[in-house]
């Protein structure tokens, strides 16, 4: 089942037991951004799943006030309902790599939820689907 926020992002449940989030390219609104995120809080519910691959290949950095929102508003609310694990494909954008990187530290140090980097997608669905 897939569910697009076109124009920020496309969503899928993958049949391995995961979240595919793919952010599409250009610069994306903070209503759009967090549209997308709430998306992402309903199908984690719904699926009962706790993994989400975010492609965040094509990405720009998020705004400051976007990332501050998704730590202390969604991050706290998706950890609540049992989102653990995220593997992130890294931005070809290099200030969105380190954004983002920073933005997964402070939330491993915080929510409990384990992030892991990659630049392959093929590596970021087998650590995925590696953790329980």
């Amino acid at each position: 089942m897939a569910f697009s926020t076109a124009p920020a992002a496309s969503i899928v449940f993958h049949p391995a037991g995961f979240l595919h989030v793919t952010w599409l390219a250009g610069p994306i609104s903070s209503a759009a951004t967090r549209a997308v995120l709430e998306r992402v809080l309903l199908e984690l519910r719904t699926w009962g799943c706790h993994k989400v691959l975010t492609d965040q290949r094509l990405a720009d950095p998020p705004a400051d006030e976007d990332a501050a929102w998704y730590m202390l508003d969604w991050l706290p609310r998706a950890a609540q309902q049992g989102y653990r694990y995220g593997a992130i494909l890294n931005s070809t954008h290099l200030f969105a790599r380190l954004a983002v990187h920073s933005i997964s530290l402070q939330a491993m140090q915080h929510s409990g939820v384990v992030y892991q980097h990659f630049d392959r997608e093929d590596l970021a669905v087998a650590w995925l689907l590696a953790q329980e």
